[in-house]
């Protein structure tokens, strides 16, 4: 029981700390005014009015808000404390395969590889000959 429960807020944490429940708040908002602007017009129409920008619901604006509060507390916080600089942790690296095949495929004295064509017709399976 306190596994799945800790995995839950785990994920809501997780979801919140990516800022990732606005995307989640405005679906909530466009499902519900595609729901209220398809009761006065056609489907069409209220997909339109849904995503047109120009007809915003009262969840809509608070998500605006709540976004640019967020952004502006966001700027505010790296410029008053020290900016961490991410260090490069990888570096390309130069490979060199012009002797690889060598090193693969070495070569070995009295090894002869065939050059001659598979018989013609060709032989039958073994399963075909005990018929």
């Amino acid at each position: 029981m306190l596994v799945p429960l800790a995995k839950s807020l785990l994920v809501v944490a997780l979801v919140l700390s990516l800022g990732m429940h606005w995307a989640v708040l405005q679906s909530v908002a466009w499902v519900a005014m595609l729901a209220d602007y398809s009761h006065d017009a056609s489907f069409t129409e209220a997909w339109s009015k849904t995503f047109d920008g120009q007809h915003p619901c009262k969840l809509c604006t608070s998500i605006q808000k709540g976004r640019a509060e967020e952004k502006q507390q966001d700027q505010q916080r790296g410029q008053s404390g020290p900016r961490l600089e991410p260090a490069t942790v990888w570096h390309a690296m130069d490979f060199d395969f012009s002797c690889a095949c060598e090193e693969i495929f070495p070569s070995i004295p009295g090894l002869i590889s065939r050059s001659d064509p598979p018989p013609k017709p060709r032989p039958r399976t073994f399963s075909a000959s005990l018929v």
